[in-house]
């Protein structure tokens, strides 16, 4: 009589005990598991740190707040040239990773200086790489949000080499009054292949002379730098710049300090070191980290609300393995 055996996975395993078949598919999850959605400070969490407002919190409205370290600075120069310089760039980040932030330094900087520059930013809501999954951005909306960031009472030509007339006039009409121009586009993952080429034919038709007439910075998602390198994508990939915004890492703890200065308290009176330790060892993950401004924000305002809950008197070790 043959015994009877139990079904085995690879290795010998059980089928609850083998490795997954999918391991992209856990490692998903874990990335998942380490996302919080966006966190409100509870009532005891505000009386037990003399807190009014939440300082890991909302956007970036003060230098103050605006955390900087290397990677910041390089991603601020390439935008800073693709707006006076007229260049070609891109900002490629994780979602949370501070790549609005980054255009919104951008803008107070230009205004700051004085500098000319008029921003073109076409509408990217619905927008998607096919029509099957939602809108596509093509060459008419891009010549048309131009037009009308130029002139809001012009009517936009039907005819292509028309309009393409039209917005070459209407940038040296413009260039002429001593302004420089800056197309942004934010979500520029979801552009379809063929804009992105026509981006890079229209910069280079747009000039007076030997000068460009219009810079072209591009933001959008790691998914967007993988469509850069593509064969078929060439033409633009040769010609632009690309600037990452990397996870915080070791720069975890600086990160919280500034936040932490801009509403005029210490560090240390939230979170120990060993808590920061804590945290970044949360976030990070089968080599994938998900230390991004905006996760860690939402992960501090929770660490403030178990302390909280808790009876701690700050956020510590234990603290962060209880969110």
């Amino acid at each position: 009589m043959i015994a009877a055996h139990k079904e085995v996975g690879p290795a010998g395993l059980h089928p609850s005990e083998a490795a997954p078949s999918n391991p992209e598919t856990i490692e998903t999850q874990e990335e998942e598991a380490m996302l919080l959605p966006p966190q409100t400070l509870s009532e005891a969490a505000r009386r037990q740190f003399t807190l009014f407002a939440n300082p890991f919190a909302g956007e970036v409205t003060t230098d103050a707040e605006m955390f900087v370290n290397g990677h910041i600075r390089f991603v601020r120069e390439v935008a800073w040239q693709a707006a006076t310089g007229a260049r070609m760039a891109a900002i490629v980040g994780e979602s949370g990773a501070g790549k609005t932030t980054m255009l919104d330094d951008l803008k107070e900087s230009l205004l700051r200086e004085h500098r000319p520059v008029v921003c073109i930013e076409p509408s990217m809501e619905g927008a998607e790489e096919t029509d099957t999954k939602g809108k596509t951005v093509k060459a008419v909306d891009i010549h048309t949000a131009i037009i009308r960031t130029l002139n809001g009472r012009a009517s936009v030509a039907s005819n292509a080499e028309a309009r393409s007339r039209q917005v070459h006039a209407a940038l040296s009409e413009s260039s002429a009054a001593g302004h420089s121009h800056l197309l942004i586009i934010e979500e520029a993952h979801a552009l379809p292949v063929p804009t992105l080429n026509h981006l890079k034919r229209l910069r280079e038709k747009m000039r007076l002379g030997r000068s460009f007439m219009l810079g072209v910075l591009l933001v959008g998602h790691p998914e967007l730098e993988k469509k850069l390198a593509r064969w078929d994508v060439r033409e633009v990939m040769q010609r632009i710049e690309v600037a990452r915004l990397p996870p915080l890492g070791a720069d975890l703890s600086a990160y919280l300090q500034t936040r932490a200065a801009a509403a005029g308290r210490k560090l240390d009176e939230f979170i120990t070191a060993e808590g920061v330790d804590e945290l970044r060892t949360r976030l990070v993950a089968n080599g994938s980290s998900l230390l991004n401004p905006l996760n860690v924000n939402n992960w501090m305002s929770a660490a403030l609300n178990t302390a909280a809950d808790l009876g701690a008197p700050v956020v510590d070790r234990d603290v962060v393995r209880s969110v």
